[in-house]
């Protein structure tokens, strides 16, 4: 079934639509009746008829010559679906079952103006239709080796084999057995990723105690000047320097 879209506005938004057109020419009052033969513009519950059987009103349009007359039944149009609209059709039933009238002569008057657009209080089967489940759908199958090969956690596994359980998907044949295979080996190689990670990111451990060296405790000794050579000893040729010098010195 091809996707529908249904477009909703208040009947204040449709009205707008309608005689900003220039083409309404007017909506005669709105009539409700209980066995479709006698019409009147109010209606009372009584305790044979609690609520209304039909609505019905004519609406104008300039370049029509005979007016469009639409008569509604009750049954027809509640919204039974929508337990909040439906409510309130119950509690103010010529209040919205008149709404609906009018929307539906709207409509049928001006159907290049308002398309398929209904009100919002009004009930409408294609809403109903998009809503329900297509009976002809196929489910959709599930990869299981796929899912279980990207698996990412432990969590995600686990998830995973509770589902293929209750689909009993691990049959006693060689495809099942596989599967159960595939998920325990993907098991094994989650933990030991997760054990290789644990490690890397290990604290080295920490001393008990430290030893402190008293550093006021040690005496430093002042450093001493080195000892000058002995000078008593000069090689040959100063001794024969120094008596030339001396020699010179005793002729002066």
């Amino acid at each position: 079934m091809s996707e529908q879209l249904i477009e909703k506005k208040t009947i204040g938004e449709v009205e707008r639509i309608v005689h900003g057109s220039g083409l309404w020419d007017g909506t005669g009052p709105v009539e409700f009746s209980n066995d479709g033969e006698t019409w009147s513009e109010t209606w009372a519950p009584s305790t044979e008829h609690p609520l209304p059987e039909f609505a019905r009103v004519e609406v104008f349009r300039k370049d029509v010559r005979i007016p469009t007359k639409v008569t509604i039944r009750w049954d027809e149009q509640v919204p039974r679906a929508d337990e909040f609209w439906a409510g309130k059709w119950v509690g103010a039933p010529m209040r919205h079952f008149g709404r609906t009238a009018r929307m539906v002569g709207y409509r049928q008057t001006f159907r290049e103006l308002l398309g398929d657009i209904v009100i919002e209080d009004e009930g409408d089967d294609r809403a109903l239709l998009d809503a329900a489940p297509e009976a002809d759908a196929a489910p959709t199958e599930r990869d299981w080796a796929a899912e279980i090969a990207d698996a990412e956690s432990s969590t995600l596994l686990d998830a995973i084999e509770k589902d293929a359980r209750a689909a009993r998907i691990f049959t006693p044949d060689k495809a099942g057995t596989d599967l159960h295979r595939a998920l325990r080996a993907r098991r094994r190689e989650i933990a030991a990723t997760v054990a290789d990670a644990a490690s890397a990111w290990e604290t080295p451990a920490i001393a008990a105690s430290v030893q402190v060296h008293d550093v006021a405790a040690t005496t430093i000794s002042p450093e001493k000047p080195a000892r000058p050579a002995p000078q008593d000893h000069l090689p040959p040729a100063n001794r024969a320097a120094r008596r030339a010098a001396a020699r010179k010195k005793g002729k002066r």
